[in-house]
């Protein structure tokens, strides 16, 4: 989608971090937006700040685990602005867990969240976008963590960011005959505020719990949603299947491929031991 002035784009997660960087971002090149978060009164205030650049913006609460509450956000979307040219799944959360010690409420949440989020945001608006006339295009926020497995405390969202990479990777070639793209955008470390996603943790999940101690953002280090935002749009631009936004974890990336590719050397070294 090389123009996005004029368009109409759908952000989950939209009240904070990246996805306000996001729809800020949006708003600067003259796109309407939809800024929907579990969160309603942010999301008003993300509004303001997009109407003080005069672009058309609303605030629509949405849980994105919850399916309802998507195909709510995508009739509000349409019946507002007519299409969706961009929908961005970003809402995401994450909590600190070992995956060797039972936690169900954390994986429920965590997969409801970040995987069932952004397939509902799928199953409501794909319908819709192949019965427009505009161009349309899927980017779910995915994370380097959902390529690269390594010894850390956020397992369960390591585990589940893997997930959602194989989705949307497949979901791009389902799609693409149609003439929707889809990319997965694997972002490094930034300064948000994804420690505190336990704040709108929900009933069925457990409930709130205080939030946990961050940590600063890797390299870049620090690194702002506001500095990755335009890379992500540039990218879109370019209709890539994977979006970098931070070139510097590339050698994080290279390094635990290069393991793979060690363990293929040691099963052709094995085969032919083995004869």
């Amino acid at each position: 989608m090389k123009e996005l002035a004029g368009r109409t784009a759908v952000i989950t997660g939209a009240a904070s971090g990246a996805g306000r960087a996001l729809a800020l971002e949006c708003a600067k090149e003259a796109m309407n937006v939809v800024v929907a978060d579990i969160e309603l009164e942010p999301a008003e205030a993300v509004v303001q700040e997009i109407e003080q650049l005069e672009r058309r913006a609303i605030a629509v609460q949405t849980d994105v685990a919850d399916r309802e509450s998507v195909e709510a956000l995508a009739d509000r979307a349409y019946a507002e602005f007519g299409e969706v040219n961009l929908l961005i799944n970003n809402a995401g959360v994450s909590r600190r867990s070992p995956l060797a010690e039972p936690a169900d409420d954390n994986w429920n949440w965590i997969l409801a969240v970040n995987l069932w989020g952004p397939l509902h945001g799928v199953y409501a608006f794909v319908p819709r976008m192949r019965d427009q006339e505009g161009p349309a295009h899927i980017v779910n926020t995915a994370s380097v963590s959902g390529l690269v497995a390594r010894r850390n405390v956020n397992g369960i969202y390591t585990s589940v960011k893997h997930a959602l990479v194989g989705l949307t990777n497949v979901l791009r070639d389902e799609l693409e005959p149609e003439g929707i793209v889809v990319s997965c955008w694997c972002p490094g470390g930034m300064l948000t505020n994804i420690g505190d996603s336990g704040r709108n943790r929900q009933a069925d999940f457990g409930g709130s719990y205080p939030e946990e101690a961050r940590r600063t953002a890797r390299e870049p280090n620090p690194m702002t949603a506001e500095d990755v935002a335009p890379r992500v749009l540039a990218a879109i631009r370019e209709e890539r299947r994977y979006i970098f936004s931070h070139p510097g974890t590339r050698a994080t990336v290279e390094e635990y491929y290069q393991q793979i590719r060690d363990d293929y050397d040691a099963a052709e070294r094995i085969a032919a031991e083995l004869g």
